[in-house]
C-alpha cells in the first residue's frame, strides 16, 4: 500500500488543528514585567573557556535492546552502559584516561510468573548497581528526601518491598528502569574509581517522579541519590544535562538574556539562569505545576554555543550549597563549556557524547548477541522455534 496519509483531508485537517493548538498555547502571555525583571537579574553570563587544567571529567550514557528477546510468556532484556573520563590538558586539550571500570552489559530475563519476575527483578537491579539493593536504599539520601515530601519517616524495609517492578511485557517502562539502572550504576563505580572524577556527568535529570508517594519508588530513584551522596562526599560534583528542558517560552528567556548581554543575537551564548527553588519567595511562571527543581537537587536553563539549543542542568542541592552558592556556579559552566568544544558536538559536554557512542549497539551487534543468547539456550535443551519472532512470522518484521 502507498503512503498517502499526508494527502488525505482529514489528516491535514488534524495537522492544522494540532499546529494551531500548540502555537496558541506557546504564544500566551507567561511573564508578567515583574517576572521579567527577576529572570533578568537571574541570568548570568560566563566566560567562553579555551584553557583549563588539572580537571577530570567522567561521562556516561546507556543503551540496550528492549527486549532482546521474547519467548512463551518470558522477556530478555539487554541494558548497556559505559563511562569515559577525560582530563584536560594544556596542549591535548580533552585527554582520555583510564577509567579503571568496566562497561555495564547485563541480561535480565523476566517470567510472566509474578514471584519469580519480582526476584529477577532484584536480581537486576543488584547486578546493575553493583551492589545489594538493601545497601543502595540504605546509603542514599532518597527516603530523608521523600519523607520531607510525604510527610512522614519512611521505612528502609517497606521501601524495598514497594518498589514498583513492571510486568516483563511493559516493555516501554522496562527499559526506562533496566536503562537508567545501568547508567547510575556505571556512574558510581566511576566515583568510587581511582581515575576520580572532579565532575559526572549523566544524560537526563534528578527528577525524582516517585517522592511525593508514600512508600513507593523506583530502585533507580535510590540509585541517583546514591550517586548524589558518594560524589558529594568525594567533593565531586554530579550533575545531569538535558537535551531537552520540556518547559514553555524560552523564546522570552533567550529574548532577555540577550538583553542582559548586550548581544545583537535573540540565540545569545554562554548564560546560566537559575531556576527558583521552592521557599525563595517566588515562583517563576515557566515551571508553574513542574517539579522542577526537582526535590533534593537546583535546576538551571543553560546555553554554551548559539548552536546548540538551551540545555537543562541539574546539581545536588546539598552540592550546590557547599560548592557552588555564592560564586562557583560561573566556575563550573565555564568548566562545562570548555568540556563541550569538541567539533562532534560542539555546546554539548564531549565526554557524555563519548560514553553514548561507547553504549550504543548497532543492529548488527543486537543480531549477534541474540543468536547468540539463542544457541546457548539451544544447548540447554529448549527448542530453537519458542525464540521465533511473531512479528517476522506474519510479515510485520
Amino acid at each position: 500500500m502507498r503512503f498517502d496519509l499526508h494527502l488525505r483531508r482529514d489528516v491535514s485537517d488534524q495537522i492544522r488543528s494540532v499546529a494551531e493548538q500548540m502555537g496558541a498555547w506557546e504564544h500566551q502571555p507567561r511573564l508578567s514585567e515583574d517576572d521579567q525583571d527577576r529572570l533578568r537579574a537571574a541570568i548570568h553570563g560566563f566566560s567562553h573557556t579555551t584553557s583549563l587544567s588539572g580537571v577530570r571529567f567522567a561521562g556516561v550514557d546507556g543503551s540496550g535492546d528492549f527486549p532482546s528477546l521474547t519467548y512463551a510468556d518470558s522477556f530478555v532484556y539487554l541494558s548497556v552502559a559505559a563511562g569515559a573520563v577525560y582530563e584536560t590538558d594544556p596542549l591535548a586539550g580533552l585527554r582520555e584516561v583510564d577509567a579503571g571500570t568496566s562497561a555495564t552489559a547485563q541480561f535480565t530475563w523476566l517470567p510472566g510468573d509474578n514471584d519469580e519476575a519480582v526476584r529477577q527483578w532484584d536480581l537486576a537491579f543488584e547486578a546493575l548497581a553493583r551492589r545489594p539493593l538493601a545497601e543502595v536504599i540504605h546509603g542514599s539520601d532518597y527516603r530523608t528526601l521523600k519523607a520531607g515530601a510525604v510527610g512522614r519517616p519512611q521505612r528502609e524495609a517497606a521501601l524495598a518491598l514497594a518498589l514498583l517492578r513492571p510486568k516483563a511485557s511493559d516493555a516501554g517502562n522496562v527499559a526506562i528502569q533496566l536503562r537508567s539502572c545501568a547508567e547510575l550504576g556505571a556512574a558510581l563505580a566511576l566515583v568510587r574509581a581511582e581515575s576520580r572524577p572532579d565532575i559526572v556527568l549523566v544524560d537526563g535529570t534528578l527528577s525524582l517522579p516517585m517522592v511525593t508517594r508514600d512508600e513507593v519508588s523506583l530502585f533507580h530513584e535510590h540509585l541517583k541519590r546514591l550517586v548524589a551522596v558518594e560524589a558529594r562526599s568525594f567533593g565531586s560534583a554530579f550533575v545531569t544535562i538535558s537535551k531537552s528542558h520540556g518547559l514553555p517560552g524560552i523564546e522570552e528567556v533567550e529574548r532577555l538574556a540577550a538583553e542582559v548581554l548586550g548581544s545583537n543575537r535573540p540565540d545569545a551564548e554562554h548564560w546560566y539562569l537559575r531556576l527558583p527553588r521552592p521557599g525563595e519567595g517566588w515562583e517563576c511562571p515557566l515551571t508553574a505545576g513542574r517539579q522542577v527543581p526537582p526535590c533534593g537537587a537546583v535546576s538551571y536553563l543553560v546555553r554554551f554555543h548559539y548552536k546548540t539549543p538551551v540545555l537543562r542542568v541539574d546539581v545536588d542541592e546539598q552540592y550546590w550549597r557547599g560548592h557552588l552558592a555564592g560564586g562557583g556556579e560561573e566556575r563550573l559552566f565555564e568548566r562545562l563549556d570548555y568540556a563541550g568544544h569538541d567539533q562532534r558536538c560542539y555546546g554539548y559536554p564531549y565526554p557524555i557524547k563519548a560514553g553514548h557512542d561507547r553504549a550504543s549497539l548497532t543492529e548488527k551487534e543486537r543480531v549477534a548477541l541474540r543468536k547468540q543468547l539463542i544457541d546457548a539456550a539451544v544447548a540447554s535443551g529448549m527448542s530453537r522455534r519458542l525464540f521465533r519472532s511473531p512479528s517476522f512470522a506474519t510479515g510485520h518484521g
